[in-house]
């Protein structure tokens, strides 16, 4: 039995919640995306972090001293 054959015989007894989980996790891995929203909130961080140290950087700058 294929994975396809398999997936039909088991979605009959799925909730509607069961089948939007499947669904977007289906649509993340087409789009490339990680397999869970701590990948995108990763990506965030690193952003926020490099935004953060290049204001400290100019703020020492500011000040006087040179950033390390």
């Amino acid at each position: 039995m294929t994975a396809k054959e398999q997936l039909l015989q088991e979605v009959s007894d799925w909730s509607e919640h069961d089948a939007e989980v499947v669904l977007r996790a289906v649509q993340r891995e087409h789009a490339g995306g990680v397999g869970d929203d701590w990948g995108e909130l990763s990506k965030v961080h690193g952003v926020a972090f490099g935004e953060t140290m290049k204001r400290l950087a100019e703020e020492e700058r500011a000040a006087g001293h040179e950033p390390w």
